[in-house]
């Protein structure tokens, strides 16, 4: 890989960003709210010739008149269409300047501007306009976004705008104005990057800025992310049709600003590096500017160093554990750990996971064909605490040939709470379960375990069976019979005193993840391409869930929610009633196609029966046959009242169907028409679809467009997040889609277009 950099010097001088244009009718101010300023800057407006005629051409740009080492502005030059038309901008090849304009409102009178400057601020370029109507100065206004300051590191900073333009004849040289496109300046600066699996992809000695993975810092990285920052390239790669999928990452390698030193986002950093005062993450011209600032020689505290989980040296030490874990112990990201047959956390014993530690099921060696399989008992407790940038991986040994579904037993989890069945003999359990009697029962795949280990359930709703945060369980799976199956994730009678934070399950062979009972609450949960229904309760379970992305595989997946009180009867109690808000449900490309597995080609939305009574709030549920299907009497019993089922201030969107086509029950079903469902809750049913890019399986984007699916209910109570008032699980774009969703850089999408 070869980078062009004659037409940039290499020099150790700060660089800066030129946004140009300033104001001339007010003087605004702008304040970067979630960084700390340093300093303040003085931007002015500057034309070629105010009194330029109709037929003549003019220059525009912004000049930089308080000294200060400015290095980044961002924001939108505003002119009146009928007194100018933009023909494009001036670039001179000796110069370190990078100038991106969108052009996308232009005919209404708007450009949005980002530039850059290895050399320092002094003026940009000149943008070019053919004078319509005399007087077009006076309707000229520059709004700035972000402004940043050269240094060690760089920061945003305060920026006023001079109320007053500038002639400056020198401003002249119009010949051939260009439109460049972002095509274009990545053939000024760089070839093309190589190909990556998924955003915060781990490879070995990864830095920060490294963008495109050649192991260097160049201006090409910058421009990648500042090409985001201003609108001009998607920020989750693989949505925009240009390039292989997902041929960079700007997600964890680009967002480097604020520093926030001094973590580099290891285990216990609380604030790592592109983490903003208010919680977000957001892709801006600091980023990109700090990138240039390390290229050129100016020492930044993140740039250039080593992502952590990502070592210069693969992990190869491979530890076989093939006996139960009885007590307290912990495996470490150093070693990849092989799980041989049913592994069982048990005696009172505590496993923990460091982040970043692989973990691979044998295949063939667990219950009956599946694979091994790891069961946390009533006693035993699990900490598999990930971060963001060291997520902890579950999947099948690699033994040669790809992972499929199936090839391994996945984790269950068995805890102490509340059950609607089983037999009233839960025992106590020191430190866990200070009271006996209540239900318990026999967890399913578990028959090859000793007597006592594979039983959950019990009296204890606050119990604690460990941390699952930052997971990803791949694979993982086997179906003994229709009645008796391992899933990816399966939570027995787990308590509410568990954490369920972040977690995916990938390419299971059953369901993804599925809770037995119990009372444990979950968030940001990510269910991708699993054989049967990704997320499925019964048994009474009674959590609070939030975050809920669900991706159907095609031509391999049943449902996407399949929600029962209890399979064998409606009215057992206690009955489950969770709290569901904010869910992304997609089904299938091609809604009406029977191909793939028969029956099992992404049938169906929202299953609601056996008497459940959910309350499901902000679901945007697309592209299934049918959207929602309720079965069972007991089911409606209250319906759409605060005593009962509730799904409200939701969007169904590209469905065949609104309703299944079954009919056992036509008093219950009747609450699926259109009429029924959309009148008093605030659904909608719009053509299309808010999302940008749903239905992408290598690297999707799940934002609803900017602006888009509003009019979501307020979660309420303490748990949940209730600013997250929008119809969804992640929240809608910006304007220039920079802002970072909360799956990205730690989720993993299919290995290939048609390979989970």
């Amino acid at each position: 890989m070869q980078y062009r950099t004659s037409t940039f010097r290499r020099t150790t001088c700060a660089l800066a960003v030129l946004g140009v244009l300033a104001a001339c009718e007010r003087s605004d101010t702008l304040i970067a709210p979630s960084a700390p300023l340093a300093s303040s800057a003085s931007l002015a407006l500057e034309v070629s010739d105010a009194n330029a005629s109709n037929g003549q051409q003019v220059a525009i740009a912004i000049a930089n008149e308080s000294g200060s080492a400015l290095g980044a502005v961002q924001g939108y030059l505003r002119f009146k269409p009928n007194q100018l038309r933009f023909r494009g901008q001036v670039r001179d090849a000796a110069s370190n300047e990078i100038l991106l304009v969108n052009e996308q409102d232009v005919a209404r009178g708007e450009l949005r501007l980002a530039a850059l400057n290895a050399a320092g601020l002094n003026r940009t370029s000149p943008l070019v306009f053919d004078v319509l109507d005399a007087g077009y100065a006076s309707s000229l206004s520059f709004v700035v976004e972000e402004a940043v300051l050269n240094g060690s590191p760089v920061a945003r900073t305060n920026v006023t705008v001079d109320a007053a333009y500038h002639v400056n004849r020198a401003l002249g040289g119009l010949a051939a104005p260009a439109h460049l496109s972002v095509q274009e300046w990545s053939d000024i600066l760089s070839a093309q990057g190589t190909s990556a699996a998924e955003p915060g992809e781990i490879r070995n000695g990864l830095k920060f800025g490294d963008t495109n993975f050649d192991g260097n810092l160049t201006l090409a990285d910058a421009l990648y992310v500042i090409n985001i920052s201003v609108g001009l390239n998607e920020m989750i790669v693989g949505t925009d049709g240009t390039g292989p999928v997902g041929d960079r990452d700007a997600v964890v390698a680009g967002n480097v600003s604020p520093a926030n030193s001094p973590g580099l986002g290891e285990v216990g950093d609380a604030t790592p590096p592109g983490l903003e005062g208010n919680g977000s993450r957001v892709l801006s011209l600091a980023d990109g500017l700090a990138i240039i600032n390390e290229f050129v020689g100016v020492d930044q505290p993140v740039v250039g160093e080593i992502i952590p989980g990502r070592p210069l040296v693969p992990v190869s030490n491979r530890i076989v554990i093939s006996a139960n874990v009885t007590t307290n112990t912990t495996w470490t990201n150093g070693n990849i750990y092989e799980l041989q047959g049913g592994i069982v956390v048990t005696n009172s014993a505590t496993l923990t996971i460091q982040p970043g530690t692989l973990i691979e099921g044998q295949q063939g060696t667990g219950p009956g064909i599946g694979g091994a399989a790891l069961f946390v008992a009533r006693d035993g407790r699990l900490v598999a605490d990930g971060t963001a940038l060291q997520p902890i991986v579950f999947t099948c040994k690699d033994n040669g040939a790809a992972r499929f579904k199936g090839c391994w037993g996945g984790i269950s989890v068995l805890g102490n709470a509340a059950l609607n069945d089983g037999a009233l003999n839960s025992p106590i359990i020191t430190g866990r379960a200070t009271t006996g009697g209540c239900r318990e029962k026999t967890a399913e795949g578990s028959a090859n375990l000793a007597v006592g280990l594979a039983l959950y359930g019990g009296c204890n709703d606050n119990d604690d069976s460990g941390i699952f945060r930052y997971i990803r369980v791949e694979y993982a799976g086997f179906r003994f019979t229709p009645t008796n199956e391992l899933n990816g994730l399966a939570l027995y009678g787990v308590g509410r005193g568990t954490i369920v934070d972040f977690v995916q399950i990938h390419a299971g062979l059953d369901d993804g993840l599925e809770m037995f009972g119990g009372t444990v609450n979950m968030k940001h949960i990510v269910a991708t391409a699993n054989s049967d229904d990704s997320f499925d309760y019964t048994e009474g379970w009674n959590g609070d869930a939030q975050f809920i992305i669900v991706q159907l595989d095609s031509l391999d997946s049943d449902k996407g929610f399949e929600q029962d009180n209890y399979e064998f009867g409606n009215d057992f109690t206690p009955r489950a009633t969770p709290r569901i808000y904010n869910a992304t449900v997609i089904g299938k490309a091609f809604v009406t196609s029977t191909s793939g597995t028969a029956g099992n080609n992404a049938v169906g939305g929202l299953h609601v029966r056996r008497g459940t009574w959910p309350k499901m709030f902000n679901f945007l549920v697309q592209n299934f046959p049918f959207a929602l299907d309720i079965d069972d009497t007991a089911t409606c019993t209250g319906w759409n009242t605060a005593a009962g089922f509730e799904i409200k201030n939701s969007i169904f969107t590209q469905n065949t169907r609104l309703d299944a086509s079954d009919t056992p029950d036509p008093a219950c079903e009747a609450n699926e028409s259109a009429a029924i469902l959309l009148a008093g809750s605030n659904n909608l049913t719009p053509a299309t679809s808010p999302l940008i890019s749903p239905l992408d399986v290598r690297v999707p984007d799940w934002r609803p467009a900017f602006g888009t699916a509003t009019g979501g209910a307020v979660p309420p109570g303490s748990f949940f997040d209730a600013t997250a008032t929008y119809i969804g699980a992640v929240a809608p774009a910006n304007a220039t889609k920079s802002n970072i969703p909360w799956y990205s850089g730690w989720t993993r999408g299919w290995a290939t277009a048609t390979t989970p």
